[in-house]
């Protein structure tokens, strides 16, 4: 893997290539990650998603914990000549990276047995080793692949819990290190410790006392624990944490924070530093029957950061989602319409509300390469800060009591598979 900074700037942070495999695409940062649920982009099939949402080649986001079960499958395949991860899940043309959690769902706390790291499945709790995750890993053959780390941490974890997520963590990468050359593919050093500078601190350390080239980038673990929660975080505690851990690493290493951020959120981790995100903040959105609203270009038109499509007020509102969208649901449908499919459980409902989110989020963040190359991020966060002249609109999502059935779900995955 191969990362060069093309400018960086104490205003809006960095802009780079990456360049994930020789003779491969070249990926602008900062860069979105596409989060896929058990290797399928939620709700949408491969034709919907390079249709209706991007032509471009992506990087998907895989979860072990939503793909364990195709170990022996991939095995299978994979001796077979079978060509990639991304070809056996039906998105041939896209690189892939292995993540160990889904960002998307909360992860349950606990179980964190020596030397056994607990991995929440569909089919229940797992036991992982090092030994076993490095066998997963050579099955599996992803483009990249996170390091295993203990990340059963949060704000309100206690100083005991920390340590014991650094310590561990790096028992497993002791491991991981010494046979990551079993593996043709792109390790990711995890740098976990909580809130706890010293212990950030301290994983940071472990990583850089490795010898060159054993990792290819950091990825960030143990500020939340995936789901909903990463929408309602402190930045006020975040953004020192990430400042001070930024200030220690390389320049030519990107730096991945998975997790459903919010925009602004992100607008100010981008200019700390951080180079790749991932899109299951949209996906978070559409679960909870929201339609991402919110404007980062200036315009006349009112916003608001979020549509909640469950809303009775919008049942005759014959408008389109977003105004001056480009993408099909905006284009062809309208929030009445949106409606009418919550209130009768219809499939097509979160179909077009994912098109559109992600359509909506791509955009984002082509405009915030824009900012950055031109270091005008700040100006940017201010607009998307303060919509329609309101300061510090609220961009969490609040759990909808009545998220999509896990039969449409279902239902969703298995047509996204065909």
């Amino acid at each position: 893997m191969k990362f060069a900074i093309e400018s960086i700037s104490k205003n809006s942070g960095r802009l780079g290539q990456l360049r994930i495999k020789d003779g491969g695409p070249e990926f602008k940062t900062p860069l979105l990650l596409q989060t896929t649920k058990s290797g399928s982009i939620p709700w949408l099939s491969a034709d919907v998603f390079e249709t209706h949402v991007s032509r471009k080649p992506q990087v998907l986001q895989f979860t072990l914990s939503t793909m364990e079960q195709m170990t022996e499958a991939l095995t299978h395949w994979h001796s077979g000549g079978g060509r990639g991860l991304s070809d056996y899940v039906g998105l041939p043309g896209h690189l892939n990276i292995l993540l160990l959690r889904d960002p998307c769902e909360t992860t349950p706390s606990g179980g964190n047995d020596r030397d056994i790291l607990p991995l929440f499945t569909r089919r229940g709790k797992e036991s992982l080793s090092s030994e076993r995750y490095m066998e997963i890993v050579a099955s599996f053959k992803p483009d990249m692949y996170e390091g295993l780390c203990d990340a059963d941490t949060n704000l309100e974890s206690a100083k005991k819990r920390v340590q014991k997520s650094v310590d561990r963590t790096e028992k497993f990468m002791h491991y991981i290190y010494e046979h990551r050359g079993k593996v043709n593919s792109t390790l990711l050093a995890p740098i976990v410790g909580g809130y706890n500078t010293f212990a950030r601190t301290q994983s940071i350390k472990h990583a850089r006392e490795q010898p060159a080239g054993s990792y290819g980038g950091y990825i960030f673990e143990g500020f939340h624990t995936n789901g909903l929660s990463a929408t309602t975080l402190d930045t006020s505690e975040l953004l020192p944490i990430v400042e001070h851990c930024v200030k220690q690493l390389e320049e030519d290493k990107p730096r991945i924070l998975p997790g459903a951020y919010t925009p602004l959120t992100i607008l100010e981790l981008i200019q700390q530093g951080i180079d790749v995100f991932d899109t299951s903040y949209a996906y978070c959105a559409s679960l909870n029957f929201k339609a991402l609203t919110f404007s980062f270009v200036q315009d006349a038109v009112e916003h608001v950061p979020l549509l909640d499509i469950t809303d009775k007020a919008i049942k005759e509102d014959f408008t389109p989602p977003l105004s001056n969208c480009n993408c099909l649901t905006c284009q062809k449908h309208t929030r009445a319409y949106l409606h009418h499919l919550y209130k009768t459980n219809e499939l097509l409902g979160p179909i077009l509300l994912m098109v559109h989110n992600l359509y909506h989020y791509m955009a984002f963040f082509e405009k915030i390469r824009e900012s950055v190359a031109k270091d005008t991020l700040p100006q940017l966060t201010e607009l998307v800060r303060n919509q329609n002249g309101k300061t510090q609109v609220d961009y969490s999502i609040a759990a909808n009591t009545k998220v999509i059935s896990k039969a449409t779900m279902e239902k969703g995955f298995a047509a996204a598979a065909v």
